[in-house]
């Protein structure tokens, strides 16, 4: 719920502050929600529990998420756009998978499915991971620019069309 709420309202905010702000902010909070998942993580833990960390979990990501594709969008031409965009999905889902095989081993090493305990056991250290990896993904947001960035207006090549080109070959001078 917290994603859908807050999500376009960072779109929004993006372009008067810039990504960067949002991204870190947003990434940091994903990082301390996960955090306290994995610290209060046990096996008879009730669901109410763990819905104020899920919430802040997902307001973070309902912050990063549209900055992050924003500063993609607007770091290209606009004739890239469509590129950049197709790259970006292709490199957020090779993230996601590669992000959970390493929750998935690290859950596999120090937990299993036999027990509620042994669930737990593996549980709380992957979700540790997972604010790890959010960590990390706050402190690569402070790379970003810091203002807000504008889509480039010009084209990244110009294309001829096979008219253009040809008329092109009539005029050009003889050598």
């Amino acid at each position: 719920m917290a994603p859908f709420l807050i999500a376009p309202r960072a779109g929004k905010a993006a372009d008067r502050i810039g990504e960067r702000p949002l991204v870190v902010r947003g990434l940091l909070l994903q990082a301390a929600g996960f955090a306290w998942i994995a610290v209060i993580a046990a096996p008879r833990l009730a669901y109410p529990a763990m819905l104020a960390p899920m919430m802040i979990s997902g307001a973070g990501i309902g912050l990063a998420l549209p900055a992050v594709t924003k500063a993609v969008i607007g770091s290209v031409p606009r004739g890239d756009i469509g590129k950049a965009s197709g790259s970006f999905n292709m490199m957020r889902q090779l993230g996601g998978a590669f992000g959970v095989a390493i929750l998935a081993a690290v859950f596999a090493a120090a937990g299993g499915y036999t027990s509620a305990a042994a669930f737990s056991a593996g549980f709380a250290p992957a979700i540790a991971a997972a604010s790890g990896l959010a960590l990390a993904g706050a402190l690569a947001g402070l790379a970003l620019p810091g203002r807000p960035g504008q889509a480039q207006d010009a084209p990244a090549e110009p294309v001829a069309t096979a008219r253009q080109a040809r008329t092109a070959e009539a005029v050009a001078p003889e050598r």
